[in-house]
């Protein structure tokens, strides 16, 4: 009976392709160190025979790799951003594995992005690895690149491979971007430079995950001249007048510990003390965080003063219905703070000291007054605001100074164009970080990937 378990695994394993079981691998194995997956990826990868073809490089032009992008999302936005704020006279070209998919999932954002660069790629699939690798390699060659700015999937093993050829076999420059910094990872190993976005997730990559070479990035947002003015006026539309209202949005994992949520249990204590308050909730729910979530509102007096909304391409246009917006938590979402920034909307966030992997206070200004290490300061700071309409008001100008200055779109591409245009990036690298630094922190513990899907 073993032996034709093994039998029928090895008839599906070569079925499926050698990049389906190095996915099962990580999804079983999945540490904080991945090196050693890498590795047994990148010999697999060295063993598939390239056609012929130019090593040249064009120094002015720059090519992205996804896994995937979707409509929303924090890292199809961070590359739309960098794409727009890119000097004119760069060329650039994105590159994804699942073109079809991205297409299928993401209308809205890649009309955005092919306004400004081309998309090619591949429709990656199991049964079609390996001439799935040679079709991106030969399509990224021919381009040319001078660098490579790769926003993959952490469990991506076939950009893994592709970044293993591209780093053995051409000299274009390769930087990762760590867009999950809070999950397990493969990849890493193959980047000439890792972009980190704040001390905290690079102090996690050279400790925890084995790399030295990180370089403190923070994230790119659009340029200054093409920030968006909403003018919609959708409060009135979904909210009574005369009314406060908070906003909270992210992906719904981020709300909940096991079988609970301390947030949304603050957020039903917050609206009992407060009758004049409605907080409207921008999330998906699975059918487990629904069940939590009718536990705590079905039966609760103040039901009525809490929307649950789903994710919109728009949502910015919900983030303005913020008299405050309420920072998720146990894992913070970084993306959005930078969004709240731009816009102009007044924020509290949870410094999560329980666990360094899930906190992105680092993002804000390091004095910034409304970032609370316990859920009992976090809603007394949350009132004090909503109190508070001049408050709100000079936050808000402190927090768009701030992002000017670390994530203002043409200041960003700015610093990347000296990265690849960098004769040496190891001079790049981050100084090693003292742990001292984060010894007020319990513990360091990623999420496994994919996380919070079902």
């Amino acid at each position: 009976m073993k032996l034709v378990k093994i039998i029928l695994k090895t008839i599906y394993r070569n079925l499926c392709g050698r990049l389906y079981y190095f996915e099962r691998r990580f999804a079983k194995e999945q540490k904080n160190d991945m090196r050693y997956l890498d590795r047994e990826i990148e010999k697999y990868a060295l063993k598939i025979n390239l056609p012929d073809f130019e090593e040249k490089i064009i120094d002015n032009r720059i090519a992205f790799l996804a896994t995937e992008l979707y409509d929303f999302g924090g890292h199809t936005e961070v590359i739309k951003n960098i794409i727009e704020s890119i000097p004119e006279e760069y060329e650039s070209k994105l590159f994804l594995a699942k073109r079809y998919g991205t297409f299928r999932r993401a209308p809205v954002k890649m009309m955005e992005i092919l306004q400004h660069c081309k998309a090619d790629g591949v429709n990656f699939g199991y049964e079609n690895d390996k001439r799935a690798l040679l079709k991106m390699f030969n399509k990224i060659t021919e381009f040319a690149p001078k660098a490579i700015f790769v926003f993959m999937h952490n469990n991506d093993v076939f950009n893994t491979a592709l970044l293993a050829l591209l780093k053995n076999k051409t000299k274009i420059k390769i930087f990762y971007s760590d867009i999950c910094s809070h999950q397990f990872s493969i990849g890493m190993s193959f980047a000439h430079l890792i972009l980190e976005g704040m001390p905290s997730v690079a102090f996690i990559t050279q400790k925890y995950r084995g790399f030295k070479n990180t370089h403190m990035n923070w994230i790119c947002y659009l340029p200054h001249e093409k920030l968006p003015v909403i003018t919609e006026n959708l409060r009135e539309e979904i909210l009574p007048p005369g009314t406060l209202c908070t906003v909270s949005g992210a992906a719904a994992y981020k709300f909940f510990e096991n079988d609970d949520s301390p947030y949304l249990e603050m957020i039903e204590r917050l609206l009992k003390r407060n009758e004049n308050l409605h907080h409207i909730l921008i999330t998906e729910f699975t059918p487990r965080h629904k069940k939590i979530f009718d536990s705590i509102f079905k039966n609760s007096p103040v039901k009525n003063r809490i929307k649950v909304l789903n994710f919109n391409p728009n949502f910015k246009t919900l983030f303005k219905c913020a008299d405050v917006f309420i920072d998720s938590f146990p894992v913070s979402s970084a993306f959005t703070m930078i969004d709240l920034m731009s816009l102009k909307v007044p924020f509290a966030v949870k410094i999560n000291k329980d666990n360094i992997a899930f906190s992105f206070h680092e993002y804000l200004a390091p004095d910034y007054p409304y970032a609370f290490e316990s859920v009992q300061t976090l809603e007394t700071g949350i009132e004090e605001l909503l109190l508070n309409k001049e408050h709100r008001e000079q936050i808000v100008e402190k927090n768009f100074e701030h992002f000017l200055d670390f994530y203002e779109g043409k200041k960003y591409a700015s610093r990347l164009i000296d990265l690849v245009n960098c004769d040496d990036l190891s001079k790049m690298y981050d100084k090693e970080i003292d742990e001292e630094r984060y010894k007020d922190f319990k513990k360091m513990e990623l999420l496994p990937f994919p996380y919070g899907l079902s």
